[in-house]
């Protein structure tokens, strides 16, 4: 049985948390609100933003898994919510000399835009606001003294994340030419990466500093927008998506995570979707 410290306890943190207490681990979360975590698991009420507030973090651990949610959608908020909230943490429980620290950073600090395969090698230059913080807090993780480890999610679906799928019901069209490319991961594979992850750091095997973690296929919005189409059936006639011209157009590699044995419970858009369309009885 391993401690586990898993800071942020929302759709991500707070499934892994009941993930790895039901594997027999000792798990506390650390949350702004005082919300009950559920049995078995200790919820901590602290803000990263404010290090006093983490004194609570001094007791043994053996896994940190940093996994915040900026409130806000912003320069500001991604700077105190990433960089310096992971930086305070990291501060807050170097004493304890944890085996590994995860953090759970975004394929926004990726800028390639033309349909580029990108991979955990791949140049990291991102323009937009979101993209330069993620960066910088990846950086002050894997330039600080505890064994780091950066796991770039690329877009999440699972229940509650129904975006695309009210896009496809309300008509959103994209043109086939030029494809728009995107990559996706199901928040259960979050989980199960995450798990993998964790496993290995307890088992001191090795660990590379950076892991991006999406599905076995990239796939075009326009393929995913019809094929959702097509299997929901009543949707609302077709009207462009103002929005597509600011979409990340890349493709994504899973290889280095797959070497190390992850098999994906979802291995694409249609095996995740079409459970979440069935659940909501849209199909």
């Amino acid at each position: 049985m391993a401690r586990i410290l898993i800071v942020g306890a929302g759709d991500i943190g707070g499934t892994l948390a009941r993930h790895m207490q039901q594997q027999g681990h000792e798990v506390t979360t650390v949350r702004r609100s005082d919300k009950s975590m559920g049995e078995g698991i200790t919820a901590l009420q602290a803000d990263v933003a404010d290090p006093e507030t983490l004194t609570v973090l001094e007791q043994p651990v053996d896994i940190v898994v940093y996994s915040v949610a900026s409130p806000e959608f912003s320069k500001d908020g991604y700077h105190t919510f990433y960089y310096k909230g992971l930086r305070n943490v990291l501060k807050a429980v170097r004493q304890q000399s944890p085996k590994r620290v995860f953090f759970v950073s975004s394929s926004s600090v990726y800028h390639q835009m033309d349909g580029e395969w990108v991979d955990e090698t791949a140049p990291t230059e991102p323009a937009s606001f979101a993209g330069k913080e993620m960066l910088a807090a990846e950086q002050a993780l894997l330039k600080d003294k505890l064994p780091g480890t950066v796991v770039r999610f690329t877009g999440i679906y699972g229940p509650g994340r129904n975006r695309m799928i009210e896009q496809a019901r309300h008509g959103g069209h994209c043109d086939p030419e030029p494809p728009v490319w995107t990559n996706r991961i199901h928040r259960d594979d979050c989980i199960g990466v995450l798990s993998l992850l964790i496993d290995r750091a307890l088992n001191e095997q090795p660990l590379d500093d950076v892991y991006l973690a999406t599905d076995d296929e990239p796939a075009t919005l326009f393929d995913v927008l019809e094929w959702m189409k097509d299997r929901i059936g009543d949707v609302d006639p077709d009207h462009d998506m103002p929005e597509v011209t600011r979409r990340a157009n890349r493709r994504c590699s899973n290889q280095r995570l797959k070497a190390l044995g992850y098999e994906f419970k979802y291995p694409n858009y249609r095996e995740g979707y079409d459970e979440l369309l069935t659940a909501m009885g849209l199909v």
